[in-house]
């Protein structure tokens, strides 16, 4: 058994990680000569090194093509770590950021069947305020949050949710979720509650994918227009960094 000094083993495991890292959503599948351009190796070289991710499953050989994709080793791991992935957590220091800037409730929702449920608040520091319940269910036709959720969902989602509703309702948020999805943030003056204003921004993952929703709301007399026109920049800043944790690529 031969001993490599310390250097030469990070250097190899280095470059098993440069050779994981060249594939990405837009380049799933790359031939030998493809890695071994990106991370600057002899093919020799990089063969071995693929030999290897490939034994242990982290690499997989197309046998029709010859180019390599990511293995179901990783996809199992990527399983483990986005298990382990707290959004709350994450958003936490963001939200209490929002909080203290606003004054006003900051919220963190999720889609929960055909609702909206507030996983994590923390309150205004103002007399008066508006009350949400961390596990309530919501709607998602009604609210900044509840658009922005349900705004990201499926054709067949979005109707399932419409069919229930009047006509005028119906025809008010058909107009409304394309300008949302456009600007990526949703308002609502006393939709769901009169007296409640609140605005809201998407929190996405490293797919691209809404799985959250970023909130401030508070009482329609304090939510002026001027006001609605910084709490869109400050929730879009916060949300896109919660976003940028969780992996997400602008």
């Amino acid at each position: 058994m031969s001993i490599h000094s310390d250097s030469t083993v990070l250097r190899t495991v280095q470059r098993a990680i440069d050779i994981i890292n060249c594939f990405s959503f837009h380049e799933q599948e790359l031939s030998l000569t493809e890695i071994s351009k990106k991370i600057n190796l002899a093919k020799s070289t990089t063969t071995r090194l693929l030999a290897t991710l490939e034994h242990n499953d982290y690499i997989q050989r197309n046998p029709l093509t010859n180019k390599y994709n990511l293995g179901k080793k990783l996809y199992l791991i990527g399983q483990i770590a986005g298990n382990s992935f707290d959004i709350k957590e994450i958003a936490k220091k963001s939200m209490q950021q929002l909080r203290d800037q606003t004054q006003e409730t900051v919220s963190l929702y999720i889609l929960e069947n055909d609702y909206r449920v507030c996983i994590q608040r923390y309150g205004t520091t103002q007399s008066v305020g508006h009350i949400v319940k961390i596990g309530e269910k919501l709607p998602l036709w009604a609210g900044a949050a509840g658009k922005i959720l349900l705004a990201y969902q499926s054709t067949e989602f979005i109707n399932s949710i419409l069919q229930n509703l009047d006509s005028s309702l119906i025809k008010k948020l058909e107009e409304e979720i394309p300008v949302i999805k456009k600007e990526r943030c949703a308002i609502s003056l006393d939709e769901r509650g009169v007296g409640v204003s609140a605005v809201a921004y998407p929190i996405f993952d490293m797919s691209n994918s809404v799985i959250a929703c970023l909130a401030v709301s508070g009482p329609s007399t304090r939510f002026t227009p001027t006001l609605i026109y910084q709490l869109k920049d400050k929730v879009k800043d916060e949300g896109l960094i919660i976003s940028k944790e969780l992996d997400y690529k602008i």
